[in-house]
């Protein structure tokens, strides 16, 4: 097995704490064990990297949601667009 070497630190030093992880996500995140499963409101999911998107959960998974707009009426509306999503917290807003 090759070596590679980087030019970037690749091990934090000093005390790391649980609080780190949560660092990266807002002050109202909470994690996914308190998430409400059932209902047809999107919520906003974060990932593991801290990206947020909309979702639902749909037949025990959670998959992204997004707005279209109808090109007659112009009118937006929202609808799952097959993407699964692999949340670690979420918030109400």
């Amino acid at each position: 097995m090759p070596i590679k070497y980087s030019d970037k630190v690749q091990i934090r030093s000093g005390p790391q704490t649980a609080a780190d992880v949560w660092s990266r996500f807002p002050a109202n995140a909470q994690s996914m064990a308190s998430c409400p499963t059932m209902g047809s409101q999107p919520i906003k999911l974060f990932e593991a990297n801290g990206q947020a998107r909309w979702g639902m959960n749909h037949l025990g998974s959670w998959r992204e949601v997004q707005r279209y707009r109808d090109e007659r009426t112009g009118a937006y509306y929202v609808r799952m667009n097959g993407n699964s999503i692999l949340p670690v917290a979420w918030a109400s807003s």
